[in-house]
């Protein structure tokens, strides 16, 4: 064979199998541990803001706009994976006045190391035609699949409510719009959490919403605005804040609302039929006959012969007013309906396998036969 038939033979053979092993490896590994790693991430940012505190204290240090981690692939190669994490201000990069910190992920990427060191066990049996080098490039594209879960931690970890104690407590300034973000160190990074305290005016909002452009509101903050009556069918609302918003007959209809956050609205009659609503959050919600037929709210790995991405997950509905909402036909494994009123609510035809109805009320509420959680083991739904 040929260098470029043996790559093509090592990948398909060795390279692959061993890549999604591990991921899926990772992938029980998060799930498993992922409250008591949020919490020592939450640390770290303590750790930064405490930094800011006294560097605001001392005039040295504007409003924060930005708070980054940033992997590095030269302490990646070198065999560690610490990431960069810097606070700035509005000006982002071009802030002169340096606070930076570390974060340790090795509970992530150990496994790439594991996975490097049965990766160059195999690379012997090809007489030397994959050397070092080719195995470290590897590495190096393989820490992308790692990074994925700094950015699903971050995304778990970070609530407003913490935010809010955190920089209470503190006494940290920070801008208007805050983002905390997560990437490679001076490279492309993606949004985790988002704070926008600007008023927004609604007619604009709800017109610009309106025309469901493709990428435009992925990550927004669309908080106590009035969108209602309006007409959003397959808007693509991935990780978006509509908290505390009013949406009373918008039709959402085969839209991706993924991540989306919606705790506090009202969704009077809200039509979500047909939405992806994985990780999604309506807790508190106003959803009183509100549509969710054939929703997909599927947890975990989406394809679970394959590694795309961590896994979801669970859509939440905690203490939502769920009166008579509509659900036939929808895929909510594991959901949380914890103390939600679901009076008069229909489950007929939905995947509601390991869902959470503790403290609901469920009077009324149709489920298909042999379904109602009543008639289960309700040591599953705690």
């Amino acid at each position: 064979m040929n260098r470029e038939e043996v790559f093509r033979h090592f990948k398909n053979e060795i390279y692959e199998p061993l890549k999604h092993r591990m991921l899926f490896a990772l992938e029980a590994s998060f799930q498993n541990r992922k409250h008591a790693l949020a919490k020592t991430f939450c640390n770290s940012l303590e750790q930064i803001f405490e930094k800011v505190k006294l560097m605001q204290q001392e005039g040295d240090k504007h409003a924060l706009g930005y708070i980054s981690y940033s992997m590095l692939r030269t302490e990646l190669a070198n065999g560690r994976a610490t990431y960069l994490v810097e606070a700035m201000d509005k000006r982002w990069f071009m802030d002169r006045h340096t606070c930076r910190d570390t974060y340790d992920a090795e509970w992530a990427f150990c496994y790439l190391d594991e996975w490097e060191t049965e990766l160059s066990k195999h690379a012997k049996k090809y007489g030397g035609r994959i050397g070092l080098d080719d195995i470290q490039r590897m590495k190096l594209h393989v820490a992308v699949y790692i990074h994925q879960y700094i950015i699903a931690l971050a995304r778990f970890s970070i609530t407003e409510e913490w935010l809010d104690e955190i920089q209470f407590a503190h006494e940290i300034q920070l801008e208007d719009v805050f983002e905390l973000r997560i990437g490679e160190y001076l490279d492309q990074s993606e949004v985790v959490y988002k704070r926008d305290v600007r008023i927004k005016n609604s007619t604009m909002i709800k017109d610009w919403l309106e025309e469901k452009k493709p990428y435009d509101y992925i990550h927004e903050v669309f908080r106590k605005i009035d969108g209602s009556q309006g007409n959003y069918e397959r808007i693509r609302l991935q990780y978006a804040d509509l908290s505390e918003s009013s949406f009373i007959n918008g039709v959402f209809t085969v839209g991706n609302l993924i991540g989306s956050c919606w705790n506090k609205a009202c969704l009077i009659e809200a039509d979500f039929s047909d939405c992806l609503i994985q990780e999604a959050c309506f807790e508190k919600a106003n959803l009183r006959g509100t549509s969710f037929r054939d929703a997909v709210a599927v947890p975990g790995i989406y394809q679970s012969e394959r590694w795309e991405r961590p896994g979801f997950q669970p859509v939440s509905f905690a203490g939502a007013d769920l009166t008579g909402a509509k659900f036939q036909g929808a895929y909510l494994q594991n959901a949380d309906f914890t103390g939600a009123i679901l009076q008069g609510a229909d489950f007929i035809g939905a995947a509601i396998e390991g869902a959470c109805f503790k403290g609901a009320v469920l009077d009324g509420t149709r489920f298909s036969l042999g379904m109602h959680p009543v008639a289960r083991d309700l040591t599953s739904f705690g």
